[in-house]
């Protein structure tokens, strides 16, 4: 009898063959030729990857341990992972109007509450200064504008 790790091995090599040759196939414009790093050189890495490692779980022989975690999905936290899903799609629907520092201080607090933080002072603190150097890093040192304040305060979107 099939096992079932064995057809999820089949569907990731059907997969990662089908990925690879759409990543080889690609059309490159003139100037991304004789580029070192192309466009499509990490799709054909990961690719090749997943052929590898696919074909490795097909050949080797099974052991016997996967059976007693076929059962490892019942005591997932699934309730946890809603809520970060559903924070995460908050703060994309937050981002605009209330700036990238807000919420994103926001998402970091509240998901770290989700994942079992306790300490809100500590919570705030970390959310605060990631969201803070995140901002000036993508902002002033890559050149990418962010709305770092809400538009309630004044800032243009």
């Amino acid at each position: 009898m099939a096992r079932i790790d064995r057809y999820i091995a089949f569907g990731l090599l059907a997969f990662s063959v089908g990925y690879g040759y759409l990543a080889w196939v690609h059309p490159l414009l003139p100037f991304e030729v004789r580029m070192p790093f192309k466009p499509n050189t990490m799709p054909i890495g990961l690719a090749a990857f997943g052929i590898l490692f696919s074909s490795l779980l097909l050949l080797l022989p099974s052991v016997d341990e996967i059976e007693k975690d076929a059962y490892g999905w019942q005591r997932f936290a699934w309730k946890n992972t809603a809520l970060l899903i559903i924070l995460a799609i908050g703060y994309a629907l937050l981002l605009r109007p209330m700036g990238f520092i807000a919420s994103t201080t926001l998402f970091i607090v509240l998901s770290s509450r989700v994942l079992g933080e306790t300490n809100w002072v500590r919570s705030f603190g970390t959310g605060l200064i990631s969201s803070g150097l995140t901002w000036y890093l993508v902002d002033n040192v890559l050149g990418i504008y962010l709305v770092a304040l809400p538009t309630f305060i004044g800032a243009s979107p």
